[in-house]
């Protein structure tokens, strides 16, 4: 669909973006919408922009996207 499009385009932006740059940014996002595109992201690429954020930020946003398929159906 065109949102999944505008999604995968903005998460590529982001993840070019420089680190210190993006980490910025996603510290004016609410956790839970930041974790989304971290979420989508290359690992190495969330890696980087997470390290640049607070520890309270990375903090909610790792229980953000550790807990986001806990009631996912296991069959």
């Amino acid at each position: 669909t065109s949102a999944e499009c505008d999604l995968d385009r903005l998460t590529r932006v982001y993840e070019n973006m420089k680190p210190k740059d993006a980490s910025a940014l996603f510290e004016e996002m609410t956790p839970k919408f930041a974790a989304g595109f971290l979420g989508r992201m290359k690992p190495d690429a969330a890696a980087a922009i997470m390290s640049g954020l607070r520890p309270e930020t990375a903090y909610t946003v790792s229980l953000i996207l550790s807990g986001r398929n806990l009631n996912a159906p296991t069959d």
